[in-house]
């Protein structure tokens, strides 16, 4: 095993997310709501969001305006209560109320890029997938793992020295380690357990 991986996968061990959820439906609106939000904000939507909305059907049969109401301290609130009633709609309506496990269906959904799709798919159905978010492009940049932080270059790039049984704990240790360790603005290399095998591309 790559020894950047070996560690990373022994230093976070089991993947995990700090998103909140129960079901494959309320990770996707976890995700949705993520986006440029901090993960303890997205819980204390989400927190009363699914006191209201337990389906897809549920928030079909409201309104744009509701789920805003319900997601208005979230950045970005108003494209995202868009996105989350139109996808809403298209799982109750095509898809029996359900969250489809199918990467193309998926990244049709409003407000579903293929980050999201990955994720979700990784921790919603246990698939072996690689989601990169911003944290694990920088980590792969800097570490020299990735020579761009182009989302599919970095998936190849992990594809190439990570075993698909791994992808997804390496790619989940990589989103904390981007969030705690290697921070965007000041990497904190004097506490990391990787500074000796990285490129320090910063």
């Amino acid at each position: 095993m790559n020894e950047i991986v070996k560690r990373v996968i022994e230093h976070y061990k089991e993947p995990k997310l700090e998103l909140e959820y129960s079901n494959p439906f309320e990770l996707l609106i976890a995700l949705i709501l993520s986006a440029r939000c901090l993960d303890k904000t997205t819980n204390k939507i989400t927190k009363e969001f699914f006191k209201r909305f337990k389906t897809p059907c549920d928030i079909a049969n409201s309104s744009p305006d509701e789920v805003n109401m319900l997601i208005s301290s979230c950045s970005m609130h108003n494209s995202k209560a868009k996105s989350i009633f139109e996808l809403s709609k298209i799982l109750c309506d095509k898809f029996d109320n359900k969250v489809t496990d199918d990467f193309d269906e998926l990244i049709k959904l409003p407000g579903v890029g293929e980050k999201t799709a990955n994720i979700l798919l990784a921790f919603g159905f246990s698939k072996p997938t690689i989601g990169v978010d911003t944290h694990v492009a920088r980590v792969c940049k800097r570490l020299g793992i990735s020579k761009t932080t182009d989302p599919k270059e970095v998936e190849e790039s992990i594809k190439s020295i990570c075993e698909k049984q791994y992808w997804v704990a390496f790619f989940s240790g990589l989103i904390l380690h981007g969030r705690y360790i290697c921070t965007a603005k000041k990497a904190h290399c004097d506490n990391c357990f990787l500074s000796d095998l990285c490129a320090k591309n910063i």
